[in-house]
């Protein structure tokens, strides 16, 4: 790829890097969350889903239950949070890479940077157009005014 065309095209991958980092360590798209609950696991908030699925016991704040679908629950700074079990033959070292945006954003970028730069340069502008458009629409819905 042409150095000028990468330069230019820096914006769109960061904003590619933001958006795949953000589905990778934080979204509750149900793939997703399957997949980090299994690699990660710990303590997380309960999805809507969970919650209108599933009764919930009344707990205070620092209080904890046990559900026979949900398992273990706590209330953490008001917001229920349910306790996943990671898989056993997962490390400690890529459970907190994929639980820390920093360190997730690192790689993600990297592969990003690297997929961008060996990409014809056909294929890789319109998937980090699309992926860009994404972020900022994502980030502009979230916003309360929106």
């Amino acid at each position: 790829m042409n150095p000028w065309l990468f330069l230019v095209l820096l914006p769109a991958m960061a904003l590619t890097t933001y958006r795949l980092t953000r589905l990778v360590v934080a979204d509750t798209f149900p793939p997703a969350l399957w997949v980090r609950d299994r690699l990660v696991g710990g303590w997380r908030p309960l999805t809507s889903k969970e919650s209108e699925r599933h009764p919930l016991p009344v707990m205070e704040e620092g209080q904890s239950a046990t559900t026979a679908w949900l398992g273990g629950l706590t209330v953490i700074d008001g917001q229920v949070n349910r306790y996943v079990v990671r898989a056993r033959w997962v490390p400690h070292w890529l459970a907190d890479l994929l639980s820390c945006p920093f360190c997730a954003s690192g790689w993600i970028g990297a592969g990003v940077a690297a997929g961008a730069w060996f990409a014809p340069a056909g294929l890789s502008v319109p998937v980090l157009c699309w992926v860009s458009v994404w972020a900022i629409g994502g980030l502009i819905a979230a916003q309360d005014w929106a």
